[in-house]
């Protein structure tokens, strides 16, 4: 390895993208901030073949994941450190990883003991030609001229009531208007009535809920638009009463073993949407749900070696694109509605939630797992995945060459909370007792949060190595909470002695929304050095510091914000490199611009 200060200094001193393509992310569409790649690289910067890595919030997986591929670094690797003029000794390292949630320790055990591609592909496809036996006639409709085809998605809809007349119709038809595609804010009923789409309340369904016997009062949502394909091509029709009759028939029955389980609802809940959604299958339709239970219980029937491969192929597809939170997006100047996933990082149910065929879904999700196996399996690389809490770690002083981590941003994410859409099926969830994060509905105020990171930092230093360093990302609009962060690293003997910025391609729905988001996550290089003393004047240092402008004199930052949203995380990272306190909020910065 070539001296880390002068090499890896490239990473720190441009923005380092987050790669958001490729069927190293695409696999699993878990939350991640950086990809497997570019942490691969650091860790080739940073440690020599053999070396242990520590990944303290595994999440996904991605820093083993990193870990392994220095060994056969992809053409991105190379590609980025011969732009930067990096020399890294490549590979095999290993890695430890820990997480609570036990979603991202099945995605990291099984990326990291990658199958057989050519094994995993076969065994993918008999099940599916055995589940689309099975339900031979579950996603079977009419095309407009009468063929028999295969629906491809159906656009459902909230039914509305007049507040006149209580005559009952879609949402849609409250809404939605062709030539040119919109979205009309009044609705003229019947009756004669006019006024703003909004005022047509909801119809709630007072039926039993057929799979659990007990009253649900739901939202009453109905299908809407079908989109298939037949012999003729795709096509699209309006939903009829013969599609409402099979959606019901659907609901008679379900294969044994089925998981019929109580959701432990949060922060994300909200009582408009959510109504009366008590149990994992209200957040589906009734067909996509016996689809994926279908499947579920045939991995069950695959070889042992592979089914927990074959089980994150299928949960890969689920939380995205399986529920009632996949929606519709209307694009300028656009024919009919854009289809997409679920959005990140909340758990919103749309006015017109999308079911989409989990069958044909799956099959094309099985190339990315194929090509990610590919590039994965039989590396020698030894990876530790540990499903538990970092607050006590199993592992020998001083043990650990380096480490890579991304910590829970303080209130942004309630990763239990949505885990629970795959975790149900798995039949274990998240013990969210130690997750790291600001909840009301956990009772964790920001010094619960800092005292559960002040807990894994000191774990930290325990297991590092006297010279090793840590890569730390981070991101928050909240003094408070970079504050939280910083103390715990104090008090663990941690020090930021370098900052750059991650520039991420794409957010969670809570980080990119509102007048003060945030884009660009901090990177910071910490270690076992001496703290700087922190100024003095803690605010008005701070305060100073952005009134003098984006360019750190000191050189340890070499980077001008291109807008004001990156301007903040710079601003962190030049304070924390020079000891200075954050005591400034996003929006004090913002406010400062808008008086310059």
């Amino acid at each position: 390895m070539s001296d880390p200060d002068e090499d890896v200094s490239a990473l720190y001193n441009a923005p380092l993208p987050a790669d958001r393509t490729g069927p190293l992310y695409n696999a699993f569409s878990y939350p991640t901030k950086i990809s497997a790649e570019s942490v691969g690289l650091f860790i080739a910067c940073h440690t020599q073949p053999g070396d242990r890595v520590l990944d303290v919030f595994g999440g996904s997986g991605t820093t083993a994941i990193g870990a392994l591929l220095c060994e056969r670094p992809t053409a991105r690797m190379l590609d980025i450190a011969a732009a930067r003029g990096l020399r890294p000794t490549w590979g095999a390292r290993n890695a430890t990883v820990y997480e609570l949630s036990e979603i991202g320790t099945l995605l990291a055990r099984v990326m990291t003991h990658a199958p057989d591609p050519l094994e995993f592909n076969a065994a993918a496809r008999q099940l599916l030609t055995e589940a689309e036996r099975l339900e031979s006639g579950l996603y079977q409709a009419l095309s407009p001229v009468g063929e028999t085809g295969t629906i491809r998605q159906v656009i459902w809809s909230d039914v509305v009531k007049c507040p006149r007349c209580s005559l009952e119709t879609t949402y849609a038809a409250t809404r939605v208007r062709y030539g040119p595609l919109r979205f009309e804010d009044f609705h003229t009923c019947e009756c004669g009535y006019h006024g703003p789409s909004d005022s047509w309340s909801r119809v709630i369904d007072e039926h039993p809920d057929p799979w659990t016997g007990r009253p649900s009062p739901r939202r009453k949502r109905v299908p809407w638009k079908v989109y298939g394909t037949s012999k003729s091509g795709n096509w699209s029709r309006p939903a009829t009463a013969h599609d409402n009759s099979v959606v019901a028939a659907v609901s008679d029955s379900l294969p044994p073993g089925t998981p019929i389980a109580e959701l432990k609802w949060g922060d994300l809940h909200r009582s408009g949407y959510h109504q009366g959604m008590t149990h994992l299958h209200h957040l589906y339709t009734p067909r996509n749900f016996r689809a994926l239970a279908t499947v579920w219980n045939l991995v069950a029937e695959a070889p042992a070696h592979l089914q927990e491969a074959l089980r994150l192929w299928v949960l890969s597809y689920n939380a995205s694109h399986s529920t009632l939170m996949t929606r519709v997006v209307v694009k300028k100047n656009a024919r009919d509605f854009v289809v997409t996933g679920a959005q990140s990082g909340v758990m919103y149910v749309s006015g017109l939630p999308v079911e989409k065929n989990v069958l044909v879904g799956l099959k094309r999700k099985m190339k990315t797992f194929v090509d990610a196996f590919s590039l994965l399996h039989g590396l020698s690389g030894d990876a530790e995945i540990v499903t538990g809490s970092s607050t006590d770690l199993r592992l020998d002083d001083e043990s650990i060459d380096y480490v890579f981590t991304d910590p829970p941003f303080g209130a942004y994410i309630p990763y239990s909370e949505i885990n629970q859409l795959n975790e149900l099926w798995l039949g274990a969830t998240t013990n969210a007792a130690e997750e790291a994060i600001i909840s009301p509905a956990q009772n964790k105020s920001v010094g619960e949060y800092q005292g559960l990171l002040t807990s894994v930092f000191t774990e930290v230093a325990r297991v590092m190595k006297p010279k090793a360093n840590v890569t730390l990302v981070f991101h928050s609009a909240h003094a408070s909470v970079w504050q939280a962060l910083t103390s715990s690293l104090a008090e663990a003997g941690l020090t930021v002695t370098a900052a750059s910025i991650l520039d991420k391609t794409q957010g969670s729905f809570k980080q990119v929304s509102g007048h003060n988001a945030v884009s660009g996550d901090p990177l910071l290089r910490l270690s076992k050095a001496a703290p700087v003393a922190l100024a003095s004047s803690g605010h008005l240092s701070m305060l100073e510091m952005a009134t003098r402008g984006s360019e750190h004199q000191g050189g340890q930052l070499a980077y001008t914000s291109r807008d004001r949203h990156h301007e903040y995380s710079a601003l962190v990272g030049r304070a924390l490199v020079g000891g200075v306190a954050v005591t400034l909020d996003a929006s004090a910065l913002y406010q400062i611009r808008e008086l310059e």
